[in-house]
């Protein structure tokens, strides 16, 4: 306990300020100038309910700022990501294309929302069997092939690393934003993207 007024000649402005600091203050009247009772001042450790509703609030307001921008960068992520898994497959075909000596078609169906991978039954036999059927964008409905793509009869990948000139445009339903995967003859993949 710290005594604030206990003599007159203790009685700076620096006592009084190390006084107030101290958790416990006591008021004596030891030599007349007290108010003759002990009062003794604890700090308080913690928030009060007012504190805590007032970041409550700025954290809900925060909240409602941010929500929008994060459904977008959500949706537009989503739109990526779709666009991504068919450029990379048909980049893994060719791959296989090259590695096996046969070729491969990626055929896309804009009505049922899917892609559809096709391998030759022997080396330039010009026949094709049924390898594997994927949807476009892993199952997310809100992603859908928009248009119909240039390809006549879908992406043909030769042994030799070429394939089929065109495009193909994706969509996000809700954001509209869009995704344009272009394949060139020489064997390169690029995805161009308009995000809103």
């Amino acid at each position: 306990m710290v005594s604030l007024f206990t003599r007159p000649e203790k009685l700076t402005f620096i006592n009084i300020i190390k006084c107030i600091t101290h958790a416990d203050i006591e008021y004596n009247d030891g030599c007349g100038y007290g108010i003759g009772m002990a009062v003794k001042l604890k700090t308080l450790n913690g928030f009060s309910l007012i504190e805590l509703l007032i970041v409550i609030a700025i954290m809900a307001i925060m909240s409602a700022i941010a929500a929008p921008a994060f459904t977008s960068y959500r949706y537009n992520s989503n739109l990526k990501e779709a666009a991504r898994d068919i450029s990379s497959d048909i980049s893994y075909w060719k791959q296989r294309s090259m590695s096996e000596n046969i070729c491969y078609k990626i055929i896309f169906s804009g009505t049922a929302n899917t892609y559809t991978i096709w391998q030759e039954t022997a080396s330039c036999s010009g026949t094709y069997s049924t390898l594997i059927m994927k949807t476009v964008g892993a199952g997310n409905a809100l992603i859908v092939i928009s248009g119909t793509p240039t390809y006549t009869e879908g992406i043909t990948i030769q042994p030799r690393g070429t394939m089929t000139d065109g495009s193909l445009a994706l969509q996000h339903t809700r954001q509209l934003s869009t995704a344009k995967i272009h394949t060139y003859t020489t064997g390169r993949v690029t995805v161009q993207y308009e995000l809103k």
